[in-house]
This record gives C-alpha cells, structure tokens and sequence, in this order.
C-alpha cells in the first residue's frame, strides 16, 4: 500500500514538470527538449540556415518549416508515459520520440535535394570542361578562317592569292581542309557543351534574383543566345560561299561568313569569361 502511495505522487510530481502544448511560434525557433544540444536539433539548424526559412523561402520549405516548429513537448496519455517522458536520465529516447513521420519525411527530401544539386554541379562541371575545349577549337577555327578571309576575294579586297599566289596557304587546299575539320570539331563540342547545359537541373531557379549571381547567369545565357545563334549561321554561310558560281555572290557569302565568326567567337569568350571568372 505504501508503495502504490509513494508510486502515485512520484508520477503525480511527474506531471506536474510536464507543460501544456502552446501555439506554434511566429518564427522558427525550436522548443523544450529539442532545444538542447542534439544530433536532431543541429541538424534541423543547419537545414533552416542553409534553406533560408523565411519570407518567401518558408512558404517554397513548408516541409522543413513544420519539421523545425512542430511541438516536441506533448501531454503523455498516462501518469507512467508522464513519469519517463519528464525524466533528464534519457534526452535521446525523448528526441527519438518525437521524430515522427513529419521529420523522415524531411530527411528523404533533404536528401532529394542533396541529389538534385550533386547532380546539377557535376553536369555543369563537364559543360564547363566542353566550353572551354570549344572556345579552343573555335579559336583555331577563326585563325584558319582568318588566313582563308586574307587569301580569297571579299569585300575588303581581291584577296592575297589574287596579287601573289605563292602568298601563305595559296598554293594548295590544305588550309581549307584544315579549316573544315576545326570547324566539325569545333561544332561538336560546342554542341555537347550545350546539350549538358540545358540538361542541368535548375530547381531553384538560379538566374531569377537582384544578387550578382543571378544577374550573372542572365547574361551568360543571354550571351548562349547570340554565339549558339552564330555557330548555326556560320556553316551555313560557309557552305554558301563555297557552293555559288557568281563571284560576287562569293565575295558576299565569304564576308558575311568571317563577321559572323568573329562575333560568335567575341560572344562565346565573354560566356566563358563570365563561367570562370
């Protein structure tokens, strides 16, 4: 009998430590139990400074939102449950406790997240590698072009093959040949460049933002628009005026041709300057 008596007040006193479940707080802040230093609480920290939980970010991060605010003191449906839930002896069975289904839920998207950005670093790593091999190529491609623009007919003159054909690169077709395999080559990693970058996850939105970062990124696909527009039109244009018999015709292709080249090239190397500096 007095043991049962002296049973009763012990979880009597037990309950009495324990406080009453109180609104969720405006801001994120974690409460009671889990308020002390823990693995659980840590890691709920780092994920609300990493995340940025606030304004808009909280509302685009309710996930985690509910993780960090939700009640960790809870009134235990027994005098007993009272009693353990109350004791300091065991801090990590309570923590255990009340990471319910809310916070595995939050662990599985945390590691979603941790995915999706391993893999957008690592593709654009690669695109970055293509760029600069095509940024490369294409110089090789505009040096050879240069050559060719200096020896045959075009707006600016009759060409130097045209006065002297024993000039550089006049007497056979080997700096043509040179120029269409830089220019096969150029094209391919200019496009595997390219093809990475659009396969680049972008969940966050990268480019939308007043910070410099942001602003960044929008040049540099502004930038994508204007040398991706140029290594379309100079094959084409090459192509071209190689094809016509009128040597104006040529002559036109031909300037048109090397103008393109270098605005493409003066595009893709301040995309490229921006990507790495």
């Amino acid at each position: 009998m007095i043991g049962s008596a002296a049973l009763f007040l012990v979880a009597m006193s037990g309950a009495g430590q324990l406080r009453t479940v109180q609104p969720l707080p405006a801001t994120l802040t974690l409460q009671g139990e889990a308020a002390t230093p823990s693995a659980w609480s840590m890691d709920v920290s780092l994920r609300v400074t990493r995340y940025g939980l606030d304004g808009g970010l909280l509302r685009r991060n309710r996930w985690l939102a509910q993780s960090a605010t939700r009640a960790t003191d809870a009134t235990p449906a027994t005098p007993a449950a009272a009693s353990a839930a109350a004791s300091t002896e065991a801090p990590a069975a309570s923590t255990c406790e009340t990471c319910d289904i809310d916070c595995e839920t939050c662990r599985e998207s945390d590691r979603q997240a941790r995915y999706v950005m391993r893999r957008r670093s690592s593709l654009l790593r690669t695109h970055r590698a293509f760029g600069i091999a095509a940024w490369s190529s294409l110089l090789v491609t505009e040096a050879l072009g240069t050559i060719l623009a200096i020896n045959r007919p075009t707006w600016f003159g009759d060409g130097a093959c045209a006065t002297d054909p024993s000039a550089f690169g006049c007497g056979s077709g080997t700096m043509g040949a040179l120029h269409l395999a830089s220019s096969f080559l150029t094209t391919g990693l200019y496009a595997t460049a390219g093809i990475l970058a659009i396969a680049a996850p972008d969940p966050d939105n990268a480019s939308v933002g007043d910070d410099r970062a942001s602003s960044t990124l929008r040049l540099h696909k502004t930038l994508a628009w204007v040398h991706g527009a140029g290594m379309i039109l100079m094959p084409i244009l090459g192509i071209l005026g190689s094809r016509v018999s009128d040597p104006e015709v040529g002559r036109a292709f031909r300037t048109v041709h090397t103008g393109v080249g270098y605005a493409t090239f003066a595009a893709l190397s301040w995309a490229m300057y921006l990507e790495l500096f």
